[in-house]
């Protein structure tokens, strides 16, 4: 690598970014202790506020539900704006920058290995712990969480019944009346009399 384009990277990336860095990571640290004195204040006087509430004081209970409101709004706004997570990612980040420019100019490392060009390698290493900061990053990471949500669906199975009808066929015996059989039937008795009536 061009050791004037090296020197052009070394003030005008790695310095700036250290810089960046550094004034992010006071900047939240800052926003994050002041939240969390404010609430500690607010938490610690909401009970003794309403201990001197009689119940006839309506000022007092103006002032206790202003407080407890206050503080779920701050809740909810340290949750909101991420000053904890953003303070510890940034000062973690310079912290991994910081020592780098000492490992290439002490030739520590991969720097000291023989025909190395530690220029390039001083580019690579501050490049990719910058872009494990993006990635970190708590916004990104939320933006990140939002698609793979979307995209999560739950199969819905539809299962179709049949009903199959089975008609019962009832075959009933029919009770048939033959009336020729009956008169074919002849009471013997009844052709005896007659005998005996054509005799005489």
């Amino acid at each position: 690598m061009d050791k004037n384009a090296f020197n052009d990277y070394l003030q005008n990336r790695y310095q700036d970014q250290m810089n960046y860095y550094s004034k992010k990571a006071a900047l939240n640290q800052k926003k994050y202790k002041q939240y969390q004195w404010v609430l500690i204040i607010l938490s610690a006087l909401t009970p003794v506020i309403a201990a001197f509430n009689n119940g006839d004081n309506i000022y007092l209970k103006i002032t206790v539900v202003s407080v407890a409101a206050i503080v779920a709004i701050l809740t909810t706004g340290l949750k909101t704006f991420n000053y904890y997570e953003l303070w510890v990612t940034y000062r973690s980040t310079q912290e991994l920058l910081k020592p780098e420019i000492y490992y290439y100019t002490l030739n520590v490392g991969p720097y000291g290995e023989p025909g190395a060009d530690k220029e390039s390698i001083f580019v690579f290493r501050v490049e990719s712990i910058l872009d494990k900061e993006h990635k970190s990053w708590p916004p990104m990471q939320k933006l990140n969480e939002g698609p793979k949500a979307a995209d999560t669906t739950t199969p819905v199975t539809t299962e179709t019944s049949t009903t199959t009808v089975t008609t019962a066929t009832t075959t009933e015996p029919v009770a048939t009346e033959n009336t020729d059989a009956d008169e074919a039937v002849v009471n013997p008795d009844s052709d005896k009399t007659d005998e005996n009536s054509t005799t005489s």
